[in-house]
């Protein structure tokens, strides 16, 4: 019976290793998928800035759900 407990408490605690270290990851990519989206918003911004500059007219725009 001890020997049961001692590896259930052995398996909780990488368990519990491997649950701070896959939520560690999961912040991480939160942050670069935030700067991602703030990159994404700049060039969006450029393009459109480059293409007033320029006279075109504005592209298709494909519709939102995409």
């Amino acid at each position: 019976m001890n020997e049961d407990l001692e590896r259930l408490e052995i398996k909780i605690s990488y368990l519990e290793s491997q649950n701070a270290e896959l939520n560690d990851v999961v912040i991480d990519q939160g942050k670069s998928i935030a700067i991602l989206e703030k990159r994404i918003e700049m060039l969006e911004k450029k393009v459109e800035d480059l293409i007033e500059e320029s006279g075109e007219a504005r592209p298709n725009r494909r519709p939102p759900h995409y």
